[in-house]
């Protein structure tokens, strides 16, 4: 993956698009699908026949429903092992330099924001373990820059985090 954390912005209105684009499609198969069950679900003239067609609708619709969500869930996947992957590794041998290179080397792109925004918070903990405090800061307000508010109350405590070691770096 290409590491540009100026087109954050740019991206994040991407996977917006993207993500509403997949709602609307999904809504519009799911009412095609049920149009076509109704239609084809045979002429009833009983009580007991028309609930059964009800039934059937509903039916398809939380099987159509579960399979969509486990599909979305599943699309970010293979990136997401990567990275937790290399997370778990750095973690047992704390090797900030090959950390930061294996993150740098991931090719295979992420499916969602929120994996994007994890693979350069872990980029900005490897400059922090790495020293380099000036890029890891200059990361996190570019992060902030597209965070959600739950996100930016998490950088901007660890901006101030990494100000406070910089700062006892320099006392010392």
């Amino acid at each position: 993956m290409i590491y540009k954390p100026e087109n954050l912005k740019k991206k994040r209105a991407i996977y917006e698009k993207r993500d509403k684009w997949l709602i609307r499609l999904a809504l519009l198969i799911w009412a095609v699908l049920l149009f076509i069950y109704v239609n084809i679900a045979p002429y009833v003239k009983s009580t007991i026949g028309f609930l059964g067609v009800i039934v059937g609708g509903v039916v398809i619709t939380i099987v159509y429903f579960f399979t969509v969500f486990f599909v979305l869930m599943l699309r970010g996947r293979q990136f997401r092992k990567l990275n937790n992957d290399i997370v778990k590794e750095y973690q047992e041998n704390k090797n900030g330099e090959l950390f930061l290179e294996k993150l740098l080397a991931i090719d295979t792109k992420p499916k969602e924001m929120q994996d994007e925004m994890i693979w350069y918070l872990n980029i900005a903990t490897a400059f922090n373990v790495l020293g380099k405090r000036n890029e890891c800061i200059a990361l996190f307000k570019q992060l902030e820059e597209v965070a959600t508010e739950k996100e930016k109350e998490y950088i901007q405590n660890s901006i101030k985090f990494v100000q406070e070691q910089s700062e006892k770096d320099d006392t010392h």
